[in-house]
């Protein structure tokens, strides 16, 4: 398999991992992989849930 190739699968595996709540990364590792817009989503009460309030960013 190519280089190229084994790197797109291995982004999108990882990518649905990462949906599906199966593998969870910091909020700064996931944003590349899912995206800006879908690692707020994921990740907009993460550290509201640690300090018992959402967080506003």
């Amino acid at each position: 398999m190519k280089p190229a190739a084994e790197e797109v699968r291995l982004r999108y595996l990882y990518r649905s991992l990462i949906l599906r709540g199966r593998l969870r990364l910091p909020p700064e590792a996931a944003r590349p992989l899912v995206g800006p817009d879908c690692a707020y989503h994921l990740y907009r009460y993460e550290t509201g849930r640690r300090s018992g309030r959402p967080s506003i960013r």
